[in-house]
Parts: C-alpha cells; sequence; structure tokens
C-alpha cells in the first residue's frame, strides 16, 4: 500500500471542502427545479430526479476507490490535491452548460409519453433513466471526491480513516447544511435561479483555482518532533481486528442504515408539515436540520466514539438510534395538539418570522437532531471497521460511501411506493426501525461469538418484546376522533369534541382526512395539514367554487372542451361538467384525493361518475406542457400559491403556456385567494397574469375572499341572452339559485374590474416568474396576513368598479338604464361594507342605506388622494 509523509490539514482545505458541499446543495435544489418543469412536480417525477441524483454519487465514488487501488502511482499529495481541484472545476463547467442538456431533455422528453396523456410507470422509468443522463457527468464527480479527498488527508493509511475522515464528511456535510439555507432563505430569492447557480459555479471555481495555484496551502509537512508525537499516538492505538464475516455484516448494516436514513427523512417530512407547514422555508428547516444533526454527529465521533471496540460503539449506535425512534413514536399521537398550540403562536398578533423560524425549527431539531446525530456518528465507524478488509483508502471510502448511497436509494423508493401505502407513516418507522434493532442484536450476538441457542433467545426475546410493543407504541388508526392514532388537523379555537373524522388515509404523496364539525355540518377537506376546501348547506363561503366553474362557462359563447387543474372537493369540475355538450379534463397530482370526493357528492354532483368527465393523473404544469389538446376554458384551482412548487402555477411562463393551450376564443380563470397571500402577493399574481394575457378581468362571488383571474385574447362580454339560454337548463339552474345566481344581475355582480383599470395599482408590482418564483419567499408563509391585509388587495381591485360596469351584449338601451342603477347599488353595498369596517369616506351614508351619498363620498375621496391605491393601517382606512 502507497503512502506518503504524515502532514497537517490547513484550514484551506477545509474551507474548500465546505464551499464544494455547499456548491453540490445549491445544484441539487437548483437541479430539481428545473427538472420539475420538465417532469412535473409529481412524487414519482421527483422520486426518479433524487433516484438519478444520488445513484451518480455512488457510481463516482465506487469508481474513484477502483481508479485510486489501481494506481497507486498517483496517490502524490500535490497530484491527489489538483486533481481534486479539477473534479471540482469540470462541476461547475457541467453546472454551465446544464441548461443545454436540459433544452435537450425537453426536445426528448415528449417522444416518450403517451398519446392519451396518462403518464405509467414506464414513463417515470424513462424519467429516471433521462435524469440520470443528464446529472450522471457532475454527479459523478461529486461522489468522486470523497475517496479522493479521503485518500489524500489519510496519506493513504487506513489507520488513519475514523480520525481524519469525521473531520473532512463534517466539515463537508456543513458545508451543505449552509448551502440549502442560503439557497432557499436567500440566494433564489436575491439572485434568482439562475443567480444561485452562478454562485455555485464561483464557488467550484474557486476551489479549482486554489487546488491548482497553492496545493502546498492545502497541508503542512509535519516536522520531525511532530512525527515523533505521531508515532507515539500511533503506539498506544491498539488495532482491533475483525473477522471478515463481521466486517460484511457491518458493510450491511450500514447499507441499510443508509435506506432507514433517508426513508426517515421522507416519513420525518410528512409529520413535520402538520405543525411547520408545507412552505418552502419548512422543507428548507427539515433538510437543513437533517443535514446538521449528520454533520455534528461526523464531526464529534472522533472525541466521543474512540479507538476501541469499534464493531460494538458501531452496533450500539445503530441500535440507540433504534429504540429512540420507537420510543418518540408515542409522543407524536400528541401531534395535533402540538400543532394547535403552534398555530396559536404563528397566528397571535405579536408574532414575527423570526419567532416562526424559532418555533419551526425546534420541531424539526426535537423529532431529528439526535437520530441523525448517530447517524453522523456511524459513517467513520463503517469506514475504519470496513478497512480492516480492504487496502489502501480511496477503495475503502468509495465501497462504503457507494453502499451507504444505494441503501439511501433504496428509501427512497420504497417509502412512499411501498412502507406508506402499505403501513401509513408511524407503522413504517416502526417496522424500519425493528428490524434495525434486530440486525443490531444479530451482529452483536456474532461478534461476541455466541451459541445458536443463545443467539436465538436473544432473536426470540427482542422480537416478542417488538411485537408485543407495536400495539402499544402504534396503536391502530381511529377514523372517527381526530387526533387519535391519526395525524389529522384541527383548526385553532375549534373543541377537538366537536369535529368527527370522516376518513383518513395516508397516501404515498400526502396525507388526507376529512372532518365534519357536528354543529355546521361543514365539511373539510386536509392534504397534509393544509384545508384546502370547506363545504356546507348551511353557509354560502363554498360557492366560490361553484363560481369558478360558473363563470367562465357562462362567458364562453359555446366550451366544447374544458380543463380543470386541481380537483379538492370536485366542486369547480363538477360544475363544469353541467354544461351541455363539455368535455371537462380533470388534471390531479394525488390520485388518493378522487377517493374523498364520495364526501361532497351532494356539492360536487357525483363528478367522477359523468359521462363527459375525464381524469388525468398529473403534474397540471406538466399535463398542459405535454398535452396535445387546446381549451375553450381552462380553470386553475391549485393548493395555496405560497406552498413550495405551488408558484410553479403562477408564473409568467406557465401563463404563456396556458395562453398557447387556449383557442382563439378562449378563456382561462386563476384561483386568487387574497386570505392566503399578503397585498404584495396579490399584486404580483395580478401583474404577472396582466403582463401574458391580452385581456383580463377580476371577478368575485360576493362576500368572499377569493377572487378570480379571467384571462383572454379579446374583450369578455356578458350575453343576457346567453345567460337566460343556460338557465333553462335545468341542472345549471339549480345549480346557479345555489350559489343565489338568480337573475342576470346576480351573475353581473360577480364582475369588479376590467384588467386595464388596475394600472396604477399594479405599477411597481414584482413579476413571478420560474427564474424569481418571488411567492416562495413572501413573509406571508411565515406570518398569516390579518384581516385588514386580505380586505385591503380586495379594495384594491374594487376601486375601479366605482366607475365602470361590464360589457353587455343582449341588453336594450332601457334595460342598460335599470341595470346601471341597480349594478350601481351593488357596488355601493361592496364599498360600504368595508367603508363601514374602516371606517371609511362615506361611512355614515352607507350605514344609513343611502348608498349614493356614500358613492360620491368615495369618489371625492379618490379624487382628493393621489394614491394609486388603498391603503388600511392598523385596521383604519387612512388619509
Amino acid at each position: 500500500m502507497t503512502s506518503f509523509p504524515s502532514f497537517r490539514i490547513s484550514w484551506v482545505a477545509y474551507a474548500c471542502l465546505f464551499a464544494s458541499g455547499a456548491a453540490s446543495l445549491v445544484y441539487e435544489l437548483i437541479w430539481f427545479r428545473h427538472l420539475a418543469l420538465v417532469f412535473g412536480a409529481s412524487l414519482y417525477a421527483l422520486s426518479a430526479v433524487l433516484c438519478a441524483f444520488m445513484t451518480g454519487l455512488a457510481g463516482g465514488a465506487w469508481f474513484m476507490g477502483r481508479v485510486l487501488s489501481n494506481n497507486p502511482a498517483s496517490l502524490e499529495p500535490d497530484k491527489l490535491i489538483r486533481i481534486y481541484g479539477l473534479l471540482e472545476g469540470l462541476i461547475g463547467l457541467y453546472a454551465l452548460s446544464f441548461p443545454l442538456g436540459l433544452d435537450l431533455l425537453g426536445k426528448l422528453y415528449p417522444l416518450i409519453l403517451p398519446a392519451t396523456g396518462q403518464v405509467d410507470l414506464s414513463v417515470h422509468l424513462l424519467e429516471f433513466l433521462l435524469s440520470t443522463l443528464l446529472m450522471l457527468p457532475a454527479t459523478l464527480l461529486m461522489g468522486a471526491t470523497l475517496p479522493l479527498v479521503g485518500c489524500w488527508a489519510t496519506g493513504n493509511q487506513t489507520d488513519k480513516i475514523f480520525s481524519k475522515i469525521s473531520l473532512l464528511y463534517g466539515v463537508n456535510t456543513f458545508g451543505a447544511v449552509c448551502g440549502c439555507l442560503f439557497t432557499q432563505f436567500f440566494a433564489i430569492r436575491l439572485l434568482g435561479v439562475q443567480g444561485a447557480t452562478w454562485f455555485a459555479i464561483l464557488l467550484n471555481v474557486m476551489v479549482f483555482m486554489l487546488c491548482y495555484g497553492k496545493p502546498r496551502a492545502f497541508y503542512v509537512e509535519e516536522t520531525g518532533s511532530d512525527q515523533t508525537q505521531t508515532k507515539k499516538r500511533k503506539k498506544k492505538k491498539e488495532v482491533e481486528e475483525v473477522s471478515p464475516a463481521i466486517g460484511l455484516l457491518v458493510l450491511v448494516m450500514f447499507a441499510y442504515s443508509g435506506m432507514a436514513s433517508l426513508s426517515s427523512e421522507i416519513l420525518w417530512t410528512r409529520i413535520l408539515v402538520f405543525p411547520m407547514g408545507s412552505t418552502l422555508y419548512s422543507f428548507a428547516l427539515i433538510l437543513a436540520t437533517f443535514l446538521l444533526g449528520i454533520a455534528l454527529g461526523s464531526l464529534a465521533a472522533n472525541k466521543l466514539v474512540g479507538s476501541s471496540c469499534r464493531v460494538l460503539k458501531f452496533v450500539g449506535i445503530e441500535l440507540a438510534i433504534g429504540v429512540f425512534c420507537i420510543a418518540i413514536l408515542p409522543v407524536l399521537a400528541n401531534l395535533t395538539e402540538w400543532t394547535a398550540i403552534a398555530d396559536k403562536y404563528f397566528y397571535s398578533l405579536d408574532s414575527s418570522p423570526g419567532r416562526i423560524i424559532l418555533i419551526r425549527s425546534l420541531f424539526a431539531f426535537a423529532l431529528m437532531f439526535l437520530p441523525t446525530f448517530g447517524f453522523g456518528l456511524l459513517f467513520p465507524l463503517a469506514n475504519q471497521i470496513y478497512s480492516s478488509r480492504l487496502q489502501g483508502v480511496g477503495k475503502v471510502l468509495g465501497n462504503t460511501y457507494s453502499i451507504n448511497t444505494v441503501g439511501a436509494v433504496a428509501g427512497t423508493i420504497l417509502t412512499p411506493f411501498v412502507f406508506i401505502p402499505l403501513w401509513g407513516i408511524r407503522l413504517s418507522l416502526y417496522g424500519i426501525y425493528a428490524v434495525l434493532i434486530l440486525f443490531g442484536v444479530y451482529i452483536l450476538a456474532k461478534d461476541r461469538e455466541f451459541k445458536p441457542a443463545t443467539m436465538l433467545m436473544m432473536l426470540g426475546s427482542v422480537l416478542v418484546v417488538l411485537i408485543l410493543g407495536k400495539g402499544f407504541l402504534v396503536p391502530g388508526i381511529d377514523t372517527q376522533k381526530a387526533g387519535k392514532g391519526n395525524f389529522a388537523r384541527l383548526e385553532v379555537n375549534v373543541p377537538k369534541d366537536r369535529i368527527k373524522l370522516l376518513d383518513y388515509k395516508e397516501g404515498e404523496y400526502s396525507t388526507i382526512s376529512v372532518v365534519e364539525d357536528k354543529e355546521s355540518r361543514a365539511r373539510t377537506i386536509y392534504l397534509d395539514g393544509f384545508s384546502t376546501a370547506t363545504v356546507s348547506s348551511m353557509f354560502s363561503g363554498s360557492t366560490y367554487m361553484q363560481a369558478m366553474g360558473f363563470v367562465p362557462m357562462v362567458l364562453h359563447p359555446s366550451p366544447k372542451r374544458v380543463l380543470v387543474i386541481g380537483f379538492g372537493t370536485g366542486n369547480t369540475l363538477g360544475t363544469a361538467s353541467m354544461f351541455p355538450e363539455a368535455e371537462v379534463h380533470g388534471v390531479e397530482i394525488d390520485k388518493n384525493v378522487l377517493e374523498f370526493s364520495k364526501w361532497f357528492l351532494k356539492w360536487n354532483h357525483d363528478v367522477l361518475t359523468r359521462p363527459n368527465i375525464k381524469m388525468f393523473i398529473q403534474d397540471g404544469r406538466s399535463f398542459l406542457k405535454w398535452t396535445e389538446f387546446t381549451y375553450d376554458v381552462i380553470i386553475m384551482e391549485p393548493m395555496s400559491p405560497l406552498q413550495a412548487g405551488v408558484v410553479n402555477l403562477y408564473s409568467r411562463e406557465f401563463y404563456e403556456l396556458a395562453l398557447s393551450r387556449l383557442k382563439e376564443d378562449g378563456l382561462l380563470l386563476q384561483w386568487l385567494p387574497l386570505h392566503l397571500v399578503g397585498p404584495e402577493d396579490a399584486r404580483s399574481i395580478t401583474h404577472t397574469f396582466n403582463g401574458v394575457f391580452p385581456e383580463f378581468s377580476v371577478w368575485n362571488s360576493f362576500l368572499t375572499r377569493i377572487v378570480m383571474l379571467v384571462g383572454s385574447r379579446k374583450p369578455v362580454t356578458l350575453d343576457k341572452e346567453h345567460f337566460e339560454d343556460l338557465m333553462k337548463n335545468l341542472e345549471i339552474n339549480e345549480m346557479a339559485r345555489e350559489m343565489k345566481v338568480n337573475s342576470f344581475l346576480d351573475f353581473a355582480d360577480f364582475y369588479i374590474t376590467e384588467g386595464r383599470q388596475l394600472s396604477p395599482y399594479l405599477k411597481g408590482a414584482g413579476e413571478i416568474t420560474d427564474d424569481s418564483p418571488l411567492l416562495e419567499f413572501s413573509t406571508v408563509s411565515l406570518l398569516p396576513p390579518l384581516q385588514w391585509e386580505t380586505d385591503e388587495s380586495f379594495l384594491n381591485l374594487l376601486r375601479p368598479r366605482l366607475e365602470q360596469v361590464p360589457n353587455l351584449r343582449g341588453v336594450s338601451a332601457r334595460e342598460q338604464e335599470a341595470f346601471k342603477r341597480n349594478y350601481t347599488i351593488r357596488t355601493a353595498q361592496r364599498f360600504g361594507l368595508f367603508s363601514r369596517r374602516y371606517k371609511g369616506p362615506g361611512e355614515k351614508f352607507f350605514a344609513s342605506g343611502n348608498y349614493f351619498a356614500g358613492l360620491e363620498a368615495l369618489g371625492i375621496y379618490f379624487k382628493s388622494h393621489d394614491s394609486p391605491s388603498i391603503q388600511l393601517r392598523d385596521a383604519q382606512w387612512n388619509d
């Protein structure tokens, strides 16, 4: 085995490793974004991309280990440093050319899509293959760096693996932590996606230049006295002999640990979204906490673990991880209550973004830190144990890193597609760590050379305890009570005994529940703890879903083919399907959501059984990008705009894509929930929409916090004769009356304003693009908007209605005069509500029912104020 003189690693080397880890995480997060725009953000596509990335890392580590083992002449320190620099430079160079590969991928991808538009398993396998081919050059290089740097840092001496690798791996992983936080909290927001990529490339270039220009700056050769002290320390160390059988078992267990760690990350994330939410910030904190535990564990390994009894310690740490992860499961039974407590802090008036981040971090830290710290301890230990079987540090590191990463790939596949669908979240965690404990006990008995009978007795006893413990630690899911054996969400200040859990499922993509308020009979569907939609026959707050289907279908003269993206309760899709001669396509990313439509049949008109409905289980943007269909009407009803990834359905590029899929006289309706976004977010969404569609207008069902943006190539016109013809259809008429649309005036009252009238209000608003996904960085994702902020957004959209009426057709001159008067009264009623609430202009007139005087007071107010927008501060209409 070739080795070279001893030396001390300098801070320059650690800085380069830190930068390398940071850059790698930046690339991973950025490339995931890019590929989600090609394949979509479905679970299958994301899993394919993640597996492809990790497969490259494993292959790179394994290959470099072989290269170093077969080329001992290349192990000179300066040469290894320059090779490391070259790898980093090539990574940066490939990142620079990545967009070219992405463009090529975009041209190849349509060729593998079936003509039916239904994406199946074969397509997802090809997505994995294409992702692997695209990222393979860079990920192979990334994976190759660890064996290379490890071989250099240890002087190719296997007895140094434990002490050196614990530091190197820890520093590199800590760089990944910082890369994750910097990218998700700052880089994309400040620099954009492309700017963040350039930042990572700059890190690679810096490492390359240092490695080639100053290789001697990476280490300091030890003097004679230093070497003497090193030899004395080495004499004190006793080499632990590990049998080949035990070494192999340790390696297999280390592979299983890789699977367990990635499976746990997925399962813990599925748990943590309940108290933390599904925003970009939450996912960044979860990933950063996971990596931080591993980094600190690796850094602390040399001090905490020591050099003796390493097999025993390795197994002991594995057992400790398993016991902790099982023991904490009963605590998760109180997650519903903890979430309610967290919500009170989130929604309190004295809360702040920093406080919210701290609370969310504590959730992630409490659940994940100890086991991930243990996983961090294992990496240097596994390498040291395995080194007794091989000659050469590079090969040792290459084998252990690759086998652990292959295990992680298995966890990425098995967890969402096998474990969760079969056993649910908590039982999956229990099963994973029960096997880990059994495996650990077996290795322990094998290492201590227990007799077969004793070993069998030990394993049998542990198995009995685990089987009996399952009933206590992981009770069955109770589908009657929210929060009992399940993660069903409760709203703030709603008593637990007032809520009945109707249905619950932990699916591969999300956790879905339907609850019913025993008093109001309102039913709500939750996805990962987020209230997706609420319906009730006792109040009209849910009519916006019917309105989203009704408005564009009435505006279009003859809709033949319609697309609805987002299913929810099925109400919007069901409304659109009621119009004659309309073929309606529904797109939903999570197939399990459709199963829950049975709880909303009264409101969705049993939509899935209607003959003119065709469902596609796919990412909405991906479907629209690759479909050959064009549409008369497209209705957008996605999740909250501020949830991670949903911004892809609110960007300029998406609206351009949607416009290209509309027929010449087609319409697109975009859902804009003002109560879920801040005033600046609402301006950005409206401004971006306005920048793409030649014509757009704003609509709203009265007294809801939902507005609807309607975009088209031609101005929309309200046709009275067409409306009345549609009302002759009994099914449509009945549905309209459910929305309290009893006349053409009632329908016209949905209209708020024509888009051009909003130009002063929208001036200076940010544009949402794929490169600058502004919504994901909104402060509202940390601090929910107050009611006055929601009302402020609505008032600014409503303001132009003061001086306009919609374009009408089929209305005589006499009817127009009466229509204008009644429409003006409806406008006054809307303004009056807010004027009284916030002590605004005309408050007294509106309160007394003198609507026209109130409107006159408003007009005088607006003419005397130059501000293009209404501003409410501290729940007051400010002058």
